[in-house]
């Protein structure tokens, strides 16, 4: 009895399959020409996207040197009770992510954006010439020739919206390094960007540890002359040398917080768009809908 059902079960299952492929069988010349329009509308729309070219490098974060080290572990109960940052600065991972919420941060992007075309690259591209290898601007936007906004100057949630949407950061947990890569129509400003992202950063942590270590010295120098015990004062020269570590680096190491391992480039090929997927999903979704179609009003009619 299980048996003749299932049996029949499957049988009105492949009625049913059948039913439905002649169907669309029937409706094939409708189902054809649907899915023909959305093909060739795909081709049209994917040719209408620009290029994006993505310039990307991958950095390693600078470490501290042994000496720094040492007198970190060594005195570093005395800068704390001195209320004295002595550069530990973290690990590696810690330094990564740093650099990776900064690079995100508001204040950065409002930083990076006041530089010269930058802004304007960002918010008033209209094209990109790849003979000329320049920027064309939208002039109802931005007047090149004048350097002037013509519109209203972009806002900075929308640079902010922007800046994100071109700007990928990524940290390799595995190695710690990390990754950034910067997308634009141009392959010159996305390398142009790059390298301005990366040598700000560097900049911004430079002199934010130059400034930190000025204003320790000058207040370890107070210090130094309020304490005549001997053990104190030792400690607090050590202390002043560490500042003075942390400032020569800062002062002389170009890459201070990111070291790329290699340099950014001008990308030769396009990152986006992949314009056969394009095509290809749009026609598959031409498709499906014929078909949904055909069978509402198939059996709308029927009923």
């Amino acid at each position: 009895m299980s048996d003749n059902f299932q049996q029949h079960q499957n049988s009105d299952d492949e009625i049913r399959l059948l039913d439905i492929f002649n169907i669309l069988w029937k409706e094939k010349i409708l189902i054809l020409s649907v899915s023909s329009i959305f093909a060739f509308g795909s081709v049209f729309y994917a040719l209408s996207l620009p290029n994006i070219y993505t310039s990307d490098v991958v950095l390693k974060v600078a470490g501290s040197n042994g000496a720094s080290m040492s007198n970190n572990s060594q005195f570093g109960s005395i800068a704390a009770l001195a209320g004295v940052n002595i550069g530990t600065g973290g690990g590696m991972d810690e330094k990564a992510d740093l650099a990776k919420q900064t690079i995100r941060s508001r204040d950065f992007v409002k930083h990076v954006s006041k530089f010269d075309e930058v802004l304007p690259s960002l918010m008033a591209l209209k094209e990109y010439d790849p003979s000329s290898q320049s920027i064309i601007f939208d002039q109802e936007v931005y007047d090149s020739s004048n350097q002037k906004w013509i519109s209203a100057l972009p806002s900075e949630y929308e640079v902010y919206k922007k800046f994100l949407s071109m700007v990928d950061v990524f940290i390799d947990i595995d190695t710690g390094f990390l990754a950034i890569s910067v997308s634009h129509q141009s392959p010159y400003f996305a390398k142009y960007f790059l390298e301005l992202i990366i040598n700000e950063l560097n900049n911004i942590e430079r002199y934010r540890d130059i400034a930190e270590a000025q204003r320790s010295k000058e207040y370890l120098g107070e210090q130094l002359g309020i304490y005549k015990v001997a053990d104190i004062r030792n400690s607090i020269n050590a202390l002043i040398q560490s500042q003075l570590e942390t400032e020569m680096l800062a002062n002389v190491r170009v890459d201070y917080l990111l070291r790329p391992l290699d340099s950014a480039y001008v990308p030769e090929k396009k990152s986006a768009p992949v314009r056969s997927m394009i095509c290809i999903a749009i026609t598959f979704i031409g498709f499906l809908l014929s078909v949904f179609i055909v069978l509402i009003r198939h059996y709308l009619f029927k009923n």
